[in-house]
């Protein structure tokens, strides 16, 4: 590949340090991801949490390589944003009823990851260590994470307004870096990707802390307000696909 400028170590450097930037700066706000991020490692597990901002990160990532090849077009076709627009509605609109009125045995299909229950952590046919108990543990815990990382790809890779930031945002950003060479684009990108798991990463370790974990009794109420939070943005994504 032939580069219209050499690509030098340090525009690589600076390339990835201001992807890395970007990146936590656009996780920071306390969006649906956040809160869903925070809600998921205070009951769960830290891995539960950062599970779920890996999906986001994913859905994320999926974007900006369209973005980086120059499919941005594509997204930008009307029938594209309607179905999106429709289909993430009514993801947002689910997975926020689910929040706001909880199945009973939500507790059970998610038993935390890294840091189980007790009555997971007590052996079983003779403190046999490949026991049936731990088994069946680890496979509902496998499939929990499965779910986690699935919801946080369905709420921000359905999101209009993903759609419409990579778009507006991240063709800008990216294609300043392209302009120099494709390869720092893509640097660029994967800086952007691990400042956001960067950011995720901290926050669902802070859920953890001891001050958080003393306030296990809001955690209820973080569901609930997370789950309006997604039944709203629903509505509002409904009206910006159909009616703006």
């Amino acid at each position: 590949m032939v580069y219209a400028v050499p690509l030098q170590p340090l525009q690589s450097v600076q390339a990835l340090i201001s992807g890395l930037l970007l990146g936590i700066t656009l996780a920071m706000p306390l969006g649906p991801i956040a809160v869903e991020v925070l809600r998921n490692s205070m009951r769960y597990g830290f891995w539960m949490g950062l599970a779920v901002g890996t999906g986001a990160i994913i859905a994320d990532g999926f974007y900006l390589i369209l973005v980086q090849f120059g499919l941005v077009p594509l997204l930008e076709m009307p029938w594209v944003r309607t179905i999106f627009g429709f289909v993430g509605s009514i993801v947002l609109f689910v997975i926020g009823a689910s929040l706001v009125r909880p199945h009973k045995q939500m507790a059970k299909a998610f038993p935390g990851s890294g840091e189980m229950a007790p009555e997971m952590e007590s052996p079983c046919l003779g403190q046999s260590k490949f026991s049936l108990q731990s088994l069946l543990s680890n496979a509902t815990s496998n499939r929990a994470t499965k779910r986690a990382l699935l919801n946080g790809m369905l709420i921000t890779g359905l999101n209009p307004l993903t759609l419409t930031l990579w778009i507006g945002v991240g063709t800008t950003a990216v294609s300043s870096w392209n302009s120099s060479s494709p390869l720092l684009g893509l640097i660029f990108i994967f800086g952007i990707l691990f400042g956001q798991e960067l950011w995720f990463a901290a926050i669902s370790r802070l859920a953890r802390t001891r001050f958080f974990q003393w306030q296990m009794h809001i955690v209820p109420w973080i569901q609930k307000g997370c789950g309006v939070l997604m039944i709203g943005l629903s509505f509002f994504t409904i009206w910006y696909t159909f009616f703006r």
